[in-house]
This record gives structure tokens, C-alpha cells and sequence, in this order.
């Protein structure tokens, strides 16, 4: 059994929803921490016990893949911000320049700007391009 067509119809799905220009804030929110959680769940064989998306940074980098590393990992982030608000996740972005997508501190609304620079499709094309490379090699 491979994890591709999974994967494939996980990313599909986010793709679609990132295409709805009437889905609203908590939507995009929504589905950002679900993809981000379901992605890990079907990968997470592919490195021993530990934090997945780590292991992931880790494994593009040494292949040379650094830009995209850092960005699956900015994302993974900010889907933590997003599912758990304020903490460690946040403050390590942060401190972190060059983040694909906006942090705002606006009182009532969520740490990261899921409407601007087309963060869920952004999200959708970082996490294809990781699958990619980690189920190529």
C-alpha cells in the first residue's frame, strides 16, 4: 500500500478549498491545521519516533533543498499558532525572517493572516513539493 493517492487527495482537497474565494476566515484556519496534522499522520513512517516535520526540515536540507525546508517549516509553525495560539510556535517565527505568509497582532483575530499572500495555497504547493522529494527518494 503506498501513501501517495492519500497524500494526493489531502492536498487536492486543500487546493480546492484554498480555490474558494466564499470560504471564510475559520475555514482556511480549519483547513490549514487539518491538512498540516493529516500530511504528518500519512508521513510520519518515512523517520523514526520524533517530531515529524523536524525530521522533515532536516532531511531537505541535506539534500540540498534548503529554501523549501525552512518554508515547510515556517508553515508547520504556523499551523501550531493556529491550533494552539501564542506560545513557543509563534515566538520562534517570530524571530525567523522571510516567513511566506503575515503575522499580525490584531485583538480578536488569529496570529496569522490565513487571507493574505494566498497562504493556503502557498501551504498546498510547500507540502506537494516536500511530498515529492519524500516519497522520490
Amino acid at each position: 500500500m503506498t501513501d501517495t493517492p492519500d497524500v494526493a487527495q489531502l492536498l487536492a482537497n486543500a487546493d480546492a478549498a484554498a480555490r474558494n474565494t466564499d470560504a471564510d476566515v475559520s475555514e482556511i484556519e480549519t483547513m490549514v491545521v487539518e491538512t498540516v496534522s493529516a500530511f504528518e499522520a500519512r508521513l510520519q513512517h518515512h523517520f523514526a519516533r520524533g517530531p515529524f516535520f523536524v525530521k522533515l526540515r532536516n532531511k531537505l536540507v541535506a539534500e540540498g533543498h534548503v529554501d523549501l525546508a525552512e518554508t515547510v517549516y515556517h508553515y508547520y509553525l504556523a499551523a501550531n499558532v493556529l491550533k494552539h495560539g501564542g506560545g513557543k510556535s509563534l515566538r520562534e517565527l517570530e524571530k525567523l525572517s522571510d516567513q511566506p505568509f503575515m503575522l499580525q497582532d490584531v485583538e480578536g483575530k488569529a496570529l496569522i493572516d490565513v487571507t493574505a499572500n494566498r497562504f493556503l495555497a502557498g501551504l498546498v504547493e510547500t507540502l506537494g513539493q516536500a511530498h515529492d522529494i519524500l516519497t522520490t527518494v
